[in-house]
């Protein structure tokens, strides 16, 4: 397989699809669905970065026996809350979004045959339902077993999923926020995530906070994307370059 010098999983798969996938109409859909990949991971970036800068606004207060000199800085933690379930929430759809559309590149670039229930319209088409209509189809693939492994209720997909689903109808956000505030400047901020945000009271025995979750999740829906581009490469080289993939 061919690949020019500092070209991207994703670039490469452009062109081998470009190339190799006969039908124009199939191509153009492709390429709609790619770019709208890329257009979404740079959204997830910028709102990751939003959110690792996230600080609560401080207030001095000068009003104590009308002395400044003996004022008190405190926090607006209600906006600060605001901001902060706002960018989660906006972090949490785009991230998905980015993993469904990548679920729409897979479906123009494999022969599936009839679909599961649960994915037969192109609107319930989801990283899940691809996955489980390639397990059906192309159980041997490498895309197949790939995802498998990665797309797991028990692992960190399965808390992101919970997560987003949650966010639509509920904050995630517990009430809890801490911060130390010392000489006028916030020196720590931290926002702990529920364990499960559908139990109540909430609960943190797994220590998740804000700003290092959105880190991190931001990095596994990176490297799933691009360790997908991968395999769909290797996939469709061991097809011989057919495109789509035959079952």
């Amino acid at each position: 397989m061919s690949a020019r010098m500092g070209a991207t999983s994703q670039d490469r798969l452009q062109a081998v699809v470009q190339k190799h996938i006969p039908d124009e109409r199939s191509r153009d859909e492709f390429l709609y669905f790619h770019l709208s990949v890329v257009q979404k991971l740079w959204s997830v970036d910028w709102l990751a970065g939003k959110i690792a800068k996230l600080e609560p606004e401080l207030v001095w207060g000068s009003e104590v026996y009308n002395d400044p000199e003996r004022g008190q800085w405190s926090a607006d933690i209600e906006e600060f809350g605001r901001m902060a379930n706002l960018w989660l929430d906006c972090f949490l759809m785009n991230s998905m979004a980015s993993l469904d559309t990548l679920a729409h590149e897979i479906k123009v670039l494999y022969v599936f045959g009839t679909p599961s229930k649960a994915g037969a319209g192109p609107d319930r088409l989801t990283i899940k339902t691809v996955r489980n209509d390639l397990v059906r189809h192309h159980p041997d693939r490498k895309l197949t077993k790939y995802l498998e492994s990665q797309l797991k209720d028990d692992g960190w997909f399965g808390i992101f999923s919970m997560y987003r689903h949650c966010t639509t109808h509920e904050s995630v956000i517990g009430s809890n926020i801490h911060l130390d505030i010392q000489f006028g400047r916030v020196r720590e901020v931290k926002v702990p995530l529920p364990d499960d945000p559908r139990e109540r009271p909430f609960m943190n025995r797994h220590r998740r906070e804000l700003k290092p979750y959105c880190e991190k999740t931001t990095k596994n829906v990176r490297k799933l994307v691009d360790r997908s581009y991968q395999l769909i490469l290797a996939d469709i080289e061991e097809a011989k370059h057919v495109l789509p993939i035959p079952r």
